[in-house]
């Protein structure tokens, strides 16, 4: 292996990248498993319950699949690399793999395809990587003023 692969796959953590990569497939598959079970508290349309009266209303699943998504995403990121292309590839998998769950649950009677859910993932998946790039951008100026303030 070559000093170029070994830094690949040992990233910053030390640890082989399919380490990385079991834990997201691990998730997802929690996720997908979550997803299509048969849920007390979900009105019988499949819908979460609410009356719809506004545009913003706030399901009471819209956290889960918001945190749920960016969790995911967080996880591929450590497999493919913190960097822009890393990250716009994992927040890709993850509204991927949120859009086929909900095309999983449309035929299962309990469940039903929903747009709005399709939505907050990718909401959730895109905002992460907003979040880790800002993050990023802070550190960087952070360490510029600190190369400042030393000379």
């Amino acid at each position: 292996m070559s000093p170029a692969d070994r830094r690949r796959d040992d990233d910053t953590t030390g640890r082989p990248a399919s380490a990385d990569w079991r834990g997201t497939v691990a998730f997802a598959l929690a996720l997908l498993v979550a997803s299509v079970i048969p849920v007390s508290w979900v009105a019988g349309d499949g819908a979460a319950g609410g009356s719809g009266a506004g545009a913003l209303e706030i399901g009471l699943t819209d956290p889960f699949h918001l945190v749920g998504y960016a969790v995911l995403t967080v996880l591929a990121s450590r497999a493919l690399g913190r960097r822009r292309r890393g990250l716009l590839l994992a927040a890709a998998a993850s509204v991927t793999l949120g859009f086929g769950v909900e095309l999983v649950q449309a035929p299962i009677p309990w469940r039903s395809f929903a747009w709005r859910d399709a939505a907050v993932n990718g909401v959730g998946a895109v905002g992460v990587v907003g979040l880790v790039r800002a993050r990023s951008a802070v550190r960087a100026l952070t360490r510029g003023k600190k190369d400042d303030e030393t000379e």
